[in-house]
């Protein structure tokens, strides 16, 4: 996955004929600024998952139909929007 700092770090080799410098300097600088948002996002996201599943066990509501939606959760995770979509679903018919 390419992150914000891959971006910050990344050097071109110069042509005479390239790209005009300054607006691929401002297109990439656009792009950290979202990355970051979205790498931001996904922190936030992991951690609430985290917390909603440690909820959960705890309270001994764990069952099968967790298990089938959450795995184990490492920091390099992706929640797809059909995860994301499930996930809802077994939250509504826990409650």
């Amino acid at each position: 996955m390419i992150k914000a700092e891959n971006i910050v770090n990344k050097e071109f080799r110069k042509s005479l004929f390239g790209y005009d410098r300054e607006d691929v300097d401002k297109y990439l600088d656009e792009l950290i600024v979202q990355l970051r948002q979205m790498e931001e996002e996904r922190k936030e996201m992991v951690a609430t998952i985290e917390y909603l599943v440690s909820e959960v066990t705890d309270q001994g509501v764990r069952d099968a139909r967790l298990d089938r939606v959450v795995g184990p959760i490492s920091p390099h995770a992706t929640v797809s929007d059909e995860e994301r979509r499930r996930a809802q679903e077994l939250e509504k018919s826990i409650q």
